[in-house]
């Protein structure tokens, strides 16, 4: 068979093992445009058939025309990667171009080089499963891992260390920085985290998750809770107003939810719009997808869940008994509530130890101990 003089010869620009690149590339949860080309009027260099590989930073691997066309493929498969949609390119010379779009599903590009010939070439983006951190052992919780692993999110339910036998496919609160840390740097981009333990370990966990990933941690909480859990990140953590504002509280559309299926619904809904909007460029939003509401604490109608807010405000943990403590127990100076020791919350204060039921109680009692200290 004759070479033809138009192909390139580096092996470079051909792949192979396309069947195992695409493996590795997903292992390392990496995302990819397949660019394949279609159809082809001659001249031109490109046949049916013929592949490439854009990865998100714009490095091409593989063939799909000469330099105008590459870099047409280039362009519009980086647009394809940030609307998360395939489409169709037609390379024609002389073409009126159509404005550009991310959730293009056709697109003509004008070729403006020598050639006279034109191809059509079909780009799919092939995006790593976001992964959906729950937070919590709640029937909300719950709701939301089911709901989210029918729509293929892959899903970590992260529960408190003593909760999690019994739960085997549970990811115990004490690994989680380190699993996230472990993860590749394309896959930690597409983290989303809901924290729904309503109380018992919210604080734990959001540092947890501000520290080890840079997206934004929503929070199932009133906007009065969701102020508390602030307050004692701030105090206890360390955490910085950059950090802090990454907490999205009440998390979920206001679409009137009341059993936890429905709270677990708002809340991938909201899941779904916010990573829409991150993809269109601003002026290109449509106009029926509403933003989303912003919470503040003197408007509580953002509230997911009218059955929530019932519950949101409660003490963090309910006091089973009214007993004095034992020597097994100790009593939270702040609420009164009767702790088992060694208590998971404690602090030093003019050399005796206190014990805590939640690390709110412990903020509390740091920022005036003598008020929780003084009798009566």
């Amino acid at each position: 068979m004759t070479p033809d003089p138009q192909r390139p010869t580096e092996d470079t620009e051909f792949i192979p093992d396309l069947p195992e690149r695409l493996a590795g590339l997903a292992r390392e949860g990496a995302a990819v445009v397949v660019a394949t080309v279609v159809s082809r009027r001659a001249p031109v260099s490109a046949q049916v058939g013929d592949k490439a590989l854009i990865h998100a930073d714009g490095r091409m691997e593989g063939f799909v025309g000469g330099a105008c066309s590459r870099e047409i493929v280039r362009r519009q498969a980086l647009l394809a990667l940030q609307g998360g949609q395939a489409r169709l390119v037609r390379i024609v010379p002389g073409a009126v171009p159509d404005a550009e779009h991310a959730f293009a599903e056709r697109v003509t590009v004008p070729m403006n080089c020598a050639s006279e010939g034109e191809s059509e070439v079909f780009l799919e983006p092939l995006l790593p499963p976001r992964l959906l951190i729950v937070v919590g052992r709640t029937p909300v919780a719950r709701a939301i891992a089911a709901h989210a692993g029918l729509m293929g999110d892959r899903v970590w339910r992260v529960l408190d260390d003593d909760e999690v036998p019994g739960e085997p496919d549970a990811v115990p609160l004490g690994t989680l920085t380190a699993r996230l840390s472990a993860l590749p740097a394309a896959q930690r981009a597409r983290v989303r985290s809901v924290v729904a333990s309503q109380g018992h370990y919210d604080e734990t966990a959001i540092e947890a998750l501000l520290r080890a990933q840079p997206n934004p941690v929503g929070l199932l909480a009133s906007p009065k809770r969701a102020a508390n859990v602030r307050e004692t990140l701030a105090l206890l953590s360390g955490l910085g107003e950059a950090d802090l504002g990454r907490i999205r509280a009440p998390v979920g559309l206001n679409v009137g939810a009341r059993t936890p299926h429905e709270v677990a619904l708002s809340v991938l809904a909201e899941l779904v719009q916010l990573d829409r909007q991150a993809s269109v460029p601003p002026t290109a939003v449509p106009e029926q997808l509403p933003a989303a509401p912003v919470p503040t604490p003197a408007d509580p109608s953002p509230m997911p869940s009218a059955l929530l807010t019932q519950v949101m405000d409660l003490p963090a943990l309910t006091v089973l008994n009214a007993e004095p403590a034992d020597a097994g127990s100790a009593v939270d100076p702040v609420c009164g509530m009767t702790v088992t020791l060694p208590a998971k919350h404690t602090a030093d204060h003019a050399g005796v130890t206190y014990a805590f039921c939640c690390p709110h109680c412990k903020a509390r009692f740091l920022k005036d101990p003598a008020r929780y200290l003084t009798p009566g």
